[in-house]
């Protein structure tokens, strides 16, 4: 079983986590009227890493520096997983509060996988995790690539539930707007994501996503082309 496998395995099996990921939603969902912040949101950005890392394989950090295309693939899903359990206390700063619960479960998942090795790679998980809202510079592709992960995940699906219970903001309102997202190989850089989206509400989360795409550093690597379905009108960034 390769490295990334085994991780899966490990957090498919991690009762802590999982508990973590719940309360998440308690926080976000039933407290605040927020959108999925829980394992199907986790789940959602950790595949999202793995289509941007494969997109950008010759521009990953950790290759560049001793180690693996899927040692960064393992950074990556691990931090998907944990970017959001701080939610389980606050949204507010909710990204140290996912550094120090995340901590000694990356340390465990790490050691189980490389042996004691494995610590090396958890300063880069910390970063990718502490570093995804865009409120510290980060330094590393992998970190850049997980904030435009997490940037991804904003169909209307993601918003259903505070929308249902009558949430009525921006944020809802151009989230229930995006039908589709795809990433895929870029014609003009490495990668292009396409937004698909019903009406001109949507150009706010394209705005997010685009945000985070120049706040990671991926600007030179990343395009965004989105749809207006309502007035059958594409742009490109």
């Amino acid at each position: 079983m390769d490295k990334l496998s085994k991780l899966k395995e490990l957090i498919k099996k991690d009762r802590e986590l999982r508990l973590l990921l719940d309360k998440a939603n308690t926080v976000m969902i039933k407290r605040l009227d927020y959108n999925d912040h829980g394992r199907v949101h986790a789940k959602i950005v950790a595949q999202n890493t793995q289509k941007l890392a494969s997109l950008l394989k010759d521009k990953l950090t950790l290759p560049k520096e001793g180690f693996t295309y899927q040692d960064s693939k393992v950074v990556l899903y691990l931090a998907a997983y944990l970017h959001d359990i701080g939610c389980s206390v606050m949204r507010d700063q909710h990204e140290l509060f996912s550094v120090i619960l995340g901590r000694p479960i990356a340390e465990r998942m790490l050691k189980r996988i490389y042996g004691y090795k494995g610590i090396a790679l958890l300063p880069m998980v910390m970063e990718c995790v502490v570093g995804h809202m865009g409120n510290y510079e980060v330094t590393s592709t992998e970190a850049g690539i997980l904030a435009v992960a997490d940037a991804c995940d904003m169909t209307k699906g993601r918003a259903r539930i505070p929308f249902e219970i009558g949430k009525r903001d921006i944020h809802e309102y151009s989230a229930m707007a995006i039908n589709k997202v795809e990433i895929v190989k870029g014609s003009k850089k490495p990668v292009k994501i396409r937004v698909e989206m019903e009406n001109s509400a949507g150009v706010f989360q394209v705005e997010l996503l685009e945000t985070k795409i120049k706040f990671g550093k991926l600007k030179d690597y990343v395009e965004v082309e989105y749809h207006n379905l309502e007035d059958n009108y594409t742009e490109e960034d």
